[in-house]
């Protein structure tokens, strides 16, 4: 799979993940729109929706991207959907959490002199805590690892682009940190 066929799936995954939130939204009693300091810190727009699936379970799908961010000649853009399953032990959108989280990437960074443009693919576990700050406020933090497969062109600036992808790897690696903002809507 090449970077730009990867990108057409992650416009379908995008355009997929949409449908399933206005599809879901219908049956779900709580819906909250949430947003990640940390990403905001990297210049980095993000939101997720969260849904309520049952007394104890939620559906939070999460879009981020960065087009064109230089910080002292290097660059960083990247395209990321991420879904993720919650358990709540208490009721759902408050106190402690598990989850089941993934996520597809498209990116390319320059570094240095090098360059690297790929995608990556990861699933992990994660535990996260929602402090209920008013009736329509939560702050969350989350913090997850697992496994990640990431393929990439890595050249050097002045060199000349490879055919296909010359690194390819699947490593164990922390795949979210999160301090998040909650508006409940429902």
């Amino acid at each position: 799979m090449t970077a730009i066929s990867l990108h057409r799936n992650l416009g379908k995954l995008v355009l997929f993940s949409l449908l399933l939130l206005g599809s879901s939204a219908a049956m779900a009693q709580r819906i909250a729109l949430k947003t990640n300091a940390l990403y905001w810190a990297t210049l980095s727009p993000n939101i997720d929706g969260e849904f309520r699936l049952s007394r104890h379970v939620t559906l939070d799908l999460g879009v981020a991207g960065n087009f064109s961010t230089t910080v002292k000649d290097n660059t960083f853009k990247f395209q990321q959907v991420s879904p993720e399953v919650r358990y709540w032990f208490s009721r759902p959108m408050a106190r402690h959490f598990v989850g089941l989280t993934g996520f597809a990437a498209n990116y390319n960074f320059k570094f240095n002199d090098t360059k690297y443009d790929g995608d990556a693919l990861a699933a992990g576990l994660t535990y996260g805590f929602d402090w209920v700050l008013s009736r329509r406020c939560n702050l969350e933090t989350t913090v997850g690892a697992g496994m990640l497969k990431y393929r990439c062109f890595d050249y050097p600036v002045d060199g000349v682009k490879p055919l296909s992808p010359n690194k390819d790897k699947t490593i164990f690696a922390p795949l979210k940190l999160g301090v998040s903002f909650s508006y409940l809507l429902f």
